[in-house]
Parts: C-alpha cells; sequence; structure tokens
C-alpha cells in the first residue's frame, strides 16, 4: 500500500494542516521514487508486494498486483546460467525476508512475459521496527544486462583471439618445422657441392698440371720454323691456363658456402697492403697511380676481405684504357643511418662504405645489376681476360658481411665500386 494511499484512507488520525503537509511531502517522495533509472520496489513481512516504481514495472515487463503478488513481480526468474529456473519462493527477495538479513553477491536472469530477458544483480534489505520487528524488506534492482553483454563480447572476442594464436602457434610450428626440414636439406646440398667442387678442383687440375707440363716439352723439341706447331701450343696453353683459373675461382666461391671462419675485427689498411703486394707486378705493368685513404676497420672475416679487395682492384687493373695508366682512387666514409637504411641494412650496427674508384673502359649503367652475377661477362673473352666470377664472388663475400655492394658507371668515363660494411665495435 502507498504510504498517500494510507494518508487517505485513515484521516482522521492526525489534524486537517499536519495532514496535508504529509501528503504533500508523500506525494512528492512517491514521484522522486517513480522517476528513479534504478528498479525498487518492497515487500511486507508476509511477502507481497507493497510498492515499486516504473523503473520496476518496465523491468519485470509487467505490473504486479499490490498485496497480491509475492516476493516480487516476475513472471520468471532463471540462475545466472540462463537455464536453470529459480522459484519465485526462492529469490533474493524471499531469503531476505525468510532469514532477515541482506542477500548480496547474487546475479539473476528475469524473464519477461514477451520472452525478454535481462540480467539483474538484486540487493534486498529487510525494515525493522525500533523493536526488532521485521515490518518487511526493500529491493534495489540493478539491471547489468549491458555489462554481461560488453562481458560476453570480450569473452567471445577472448576465444577467438586465443583460437588465431593458437592457430597461428601452429602453423609457426609446422614453418618451423618445413624451414628446419630445408635447411638440413640444403646444408647436405651445399655439403655435396663443396665436395664437388673439391674433387673437381683436385681431379681437373692434374689433368690440366700433365697437358701443360707436355705442351712445354713438345715446345721445346718442335722445330723452331713450324709456325703452326708453335701457335698450336701457345692456344693450348693460354686455354689450359685460363681453364686452371676457372677451377680456382670456382672453388674460391664455393668455399664461400660454409663460414668456419669467425668475424673478428678487421684492419682493412693490413688487408690491402698485403693484396696491392699480390698485385704488384699487375700494377707495375698498368703503370697504376693509386690514391688510398686511410680505411677502417671492420667485422670481417679476414682471408674474405683479401679476396674482395683483390677482385675489386684486379678488376680495375683489367678494364683500364689500353695505353693510359691505370688511376685508382681507394675512399672511406661512414655512412648515415638514413642512408644505410634506404639501402635495406639493419639499423643494429654502424657502417663505412668503401668506393674503389677507376679511370677505365666503364659500361653502361643499366648493366650494373647483371655485373654480380656469375659468369656474366659484359666484353668478350678475346679482349678482355676472366671467368666471370670475380665480382660475383665479392657479391657473395659482401652478402655474408651483412652488407651490400654496387656500382656506378658510364662507358668510357670509369667505374666506382660501392662496398658498404658493418663497423667493428
Amino acid at each position: 500500500m502507498q504510504v498517500t494511499e494510507f494518508l487517505n484512507e485513515n484521516p482522521q488520525s492526525m489534524g486537517s494542516d499536519l495532514l496535508a503537509e504529509l501528503q504533500g511531502h508523500t506525494h512528492f517522495y512517491n514521484k522522486v521514487v517513480h522517476q528513479l533509472p534504478a528498479a525498487v520496489y518492497a515487500c511486507n513481512a508476509e511477502g507481497y508486494v507493497t510498492f515499486y516504481n516504473d523503473a520496476a514495472a518496465k523491468l519485470w515487463g509487467r505490473k504486479p498486483e499490490i498485496g497480491r503478488d509475492l516476493w516480487c513481480g516476475s513472471w520468471k526468474i532463471f540462475d545466472s546460467d540462463g537455464v536453470t529456473p529459480v522459484e519465485l519462493s526462492e529469490c533474493p527477495m524471499a531469503v531476505t525476508l525468510r532469514e532477515g538479513k541482506p542477500v548480496r553477491g547474487v546475479e539473476v536472469i528475469v524473464e519477461c512475459p514477451d520472452g525478454t530477458r535481462r540480467n539483474v544483480a538484486p540487493h534486498p534489505d529487510p525494515l525493522f521496527d525500533e523493536a526488532g520487528k521485521m515490518l518487511g524488506a526493500v529491493n534495489l534492482l540493478v539491471d547489468i544486462t549491458p555489462l554481461k553483454q560488453k562481458e560476453n563480447a570480450l569473452r567471445e572476442s577472448e576465444t577467438r583471439y586465443r583460437q588465431m594464436a593458437e592457430e597461428l602457434e601452429i602453423r609457426v610450428a609446422e614453418r618451423t618445422e618445413e624451414l628446419s626440414i630445408a635447411n638440413m636439406a640444403l646444408q647436405r646440398s651445399n655439403a655435396e657441392l663443396e665436395q664437388f667442387a673439391l674433387a673437381a678442383s683436385h681431379d681437373m687440375q692434374e689433368p690440366l698440371r700433365k697437358i701443360i707440363t707436355y705442351c712445354k716439352l713438345v715446345e721445346q723439341e718442335a722445330d723452331a720454323d713450324n709456325g703452326n706447331a708453335q701457335a698450336y701450343i701457345e692456344k693450348i696453353m693460354r686455354s689450359s691456363e685460363r681453364m686452371g683459373t676457372l677451377i680456382k675461382d670456382i672453388l674460391n666461391y664455393s668455399r664461400l658456402i660454409h663460414i668456419d671462419e669467425q668475424f673478428v675485427p678487421t684492419n682493412l689498411n693490413v688487408v690491402l697492403k698485403r693484396v696491392l703486394e699480390d698485385l704488384e707486378l699487375g700494377l707495375q705493368q698498368r703503370e697504376a697511380v693509386l690514391k688510398i685513404d686511410d680505411l677502417p676497420t671492420v667485422r670481417a672475416i679476414p682471408v674474405h676481405m683479401v679476396q674482395l679487395f683483390f677482385n675489386l682492384i684486379g678488376n680495375s687493373l683489367k678494364f683500364c684504357k689500353p695505353a693510359v695508366p691505370c688511376e685508382l682512387r681507394i675512399t672511406a666514409s661512414t655512412l648515415h643511418l638514413e642512408d644505410a637504411t634506404k639501402l635495406g641494412l639493419s639499423d643494429d650496427h654502424s657502417y663505412c662504405e668503401i668506393i674503389v674508384t677507376d679511370n677505365g673502359i666503364g659500361f653502361d649503367q643499366e648493366f650494373a645489376a647483371n655485373i654480380f652475377k656469375i659468369f656474366n661477362r659484359l666484353n668478350a673473352r678475346d679482349k678482355y681476360e676472366g671467368t666471370g666470377i670475380g665480382l660475383a664472388l665479392c657479391e657473395k663475400v659482401v652478402s655474408v658481411h651483412s652488407g651490400v655492394i654496387f656500382a656506378v658507371s658510364a662507358e668510357n668515363m670509369g667505374t666506382s665500386m660501392h662496398v658498404v660494411l658493418p663497423l667493428a665495435g
């Protein structure tokens, strides 16, 4: 029963002025309670609903009958699993009235007559008079449906992400296994290739040595007046020497497949000094003029650096212009990080750029990428010696050392070989 109804039915219990004042206050508070967004209702000690606001009626989907509906105005109640029914006599309000204490931490699902459902957290509290007698209870129903929807969506997302992570983990494991198998196969292939190269170099060089030896004996005993015989012998000698050089170059290239040596700080000034000593005769024949900067120390395999500079400088000497002294300029500078990034290099290291520039015959820049391909030649063999492996070996060495190499050139304008390598330390 509403307080207003009680006062209206019992006006004789108080004066008219006091009655009017109380009725005014009661009407005001009833209006406030009805306009609350939270669902509130009350029951007497026997469990009959005596009051409810508009939010409670909206939550239940119905208007209960005052003094007739017991414990609440719900049509049906289910446990939080949404499956197990809860008898109205066991709802939180009924428990509070029966035990005389509040109920907390409970969640139920209220089903309306139209079948819609809401997740509700009830907060029933008993009401006592001054003597401690329970008069009834009031219940605040908190609609937590939006929160549960978000929790369910989050749970579904977590489940989906977990499934995706598990699938990704499986794919990564499968891919790792595939790469492991492929790597083992590659290692076997490389080992077989290295064995082949070693065997080929040994088995092929021995016949070559015999050919060269017998050619020299024939040359000594051949009739000096027989020009054709001498020419044939010279051709055999040149072809044999070229084949020997090719075998050695192939062997050097194949050895780069396996990196057994350690990377150590390597002073390129020391490396270059050794290379220039090995190329001393060629430098003298080409009347080479050298201008060399102080070179840095890089993190490298020393023997690989020797191969690199031997082939770069040897290539410049090979392609000098006829009857023109060969000019070689070797510069070194620290590479800026942004320039290293543009070249696709990792930002984990500092890099130096070494440029070997000559005044040779050069080549068209459109062929710059082709010169590093194995057995690729831009010039006829009868004009310029070589196996087509030297610059391919340079590219392989630089790649092994986590660097890059590229060429800048123009026909009859010389060539600049740019080598970028990680600095030591």
